[in-house]
């Protein structure tokens, strides 16, 4: 809920785009720098869980000083604090849902976990339904992760998330680095397209007449089609193979990209949002599918690390370029953009996919 919340507030308190997806990016690159120690902070505080609920206190103290509603610089500190601490949450998460995935079904058992993911991000920003959008509403955001941080307090430790001790070598990388290439490149591309819509998106929306509200929830429409897409398209990969699913999500994105624009301020950009988002979140999951495939042991904690490192880094770069190009070429500039990103990078990654074995 944070970041399109974020981008509302700082908007009608005069911030340009490009300054709104510069507080976006600050937030995606203090995770970004975090992502790729998440096995050395687990193996030091004890285990993919225990670093898992420190995170997920910092971010409910983070979320409480939003809360206050700050000046301007301010969300420049709280931002980053917040964003590396949601992404250890994130990271050890997805740590922990790759060790218990059982082989041959990896595409279901990823895309059950996703759901419930896709859940949370989604029901994170409807809570502005009720609360309305102001500061205040961090505040709710907050409760939840309280309440998400007593749930975990009965949980154990999952024996393979994170080995206990990791040690590097460059003879060790180069291969991880090597098979992660289309599971990375997946993991880039979804973090580009979904910054973008996180700040970005409420921003263009309002330039096409949405209101405030409806503007913030354009990331309830594509968090709640992520949720019901994610089990079904986990499915389509072990059937068919993550090459077939990729691509066909990218072609789904690129057609959503262009029709939703075509259809605001009017009621029919909900449901073609909710596919986007569908289809822009699952090409993150089917790269999911394929590190845990490839990867066991201390390999599969660097693979699941260099995953979640290269969303980040789609992430960082996505949220600035999509508000300097809305700024810049106001009107279908953002829309083709994105059209033609999910188009040759989904062709690209499906075609790497499909040479390594699908």
């Amino acid at each position: 809920m944070s970041t399109p919340l974020a981008a509302v507030l700082l908007t009608e308190a005069g911030a340009s785009p490009a300054l709104v997806g510069l507080y976006a990016a600050s937030v995606w690159v203090a995770a970004l720098l975090t992502a790729p120690g998440t096995p050395w902070f687990a193996g030091r505080i004890g285990g993919a869980l225990r670093l898992h609920q420190a995170a997920g206190l910092v971010c409910g103290l983070a979320l409480l000083a939003l809360a206050l509603d700050p000046p301007l610089w301010l969300w420049f500190v709280i931002g980053p604090v917040l964003g590396a601490a949601s992404c250890l949450t994130w990271t050890t998460a997805d740590a922990m849902a790759g060790a218990m995935a059982k082989p041959g079904q990896e595409g279901r058992f990823l895309g059950l976990y996703q759901t419930f993911v896709s859940a949370a991000i989604g029901g994170g920003p409807a809570m502005l339904w009720l609360t309305g959008v102001q500061a205040s509403a961090f505040a709710g955001c907050a409760a939840l992760m309280g309440l998400g941080l007593l749930l975990t307090l009965r949980l154990r430790e999952v024996v393979g998330a994170v080995p206990r001790r990791m040690r590097i070598s460059i003879p060790r990388l180069r291969p991880v680095a090597l098979m992660m290439l289309a599971p990375a490149g997946a993991a880039l591309l979804c973090g580009a397209l979904e910054s973008t819509a996180g700040a970005v998106f409420p921003v263009q929306g309002l330039a096409m007449g949405l209101g405030a509200t409806a503007a913030a929830s354009i990331v309830v429409a594509t968090g709640f089609g992520n949720m019901l897409a994610q089990y079904p398209v986990g499915r389509a990969a072990d059937r068919f193979g993550s090459h077939r699913a990729l691509l066909g999500c990218a072609v789904v994105v690129a057609l959503g990209s262009l029709l939703w624009p075509w259809l605001a301020p009017g009621w029919g950009i909900w449901p073609v949002l909710a596919v986007w988002g569908g289809a822009a979140g699952s090409i993150y999951t089917l790269g999911m599918v394929r590190a845990v495939q490839r990867f066991a042991g201390p390999a599969r904690a660097l693979g699941m690390a260099g995953l979640n490192t290269a969303y980040l880094l789609g992430g960082a770069v996505g949220a600035p370029l999509g508000g300097l190009l809305l700024e810049a070429v106001p009107g279908w500039g953002l829309p083709l953009a994105l059209a033609v990103l999910a188009l040759g990078g989904g062709l690209v990654l499906s075609l790497a996919a499909l040479r390594r074995g699908g």
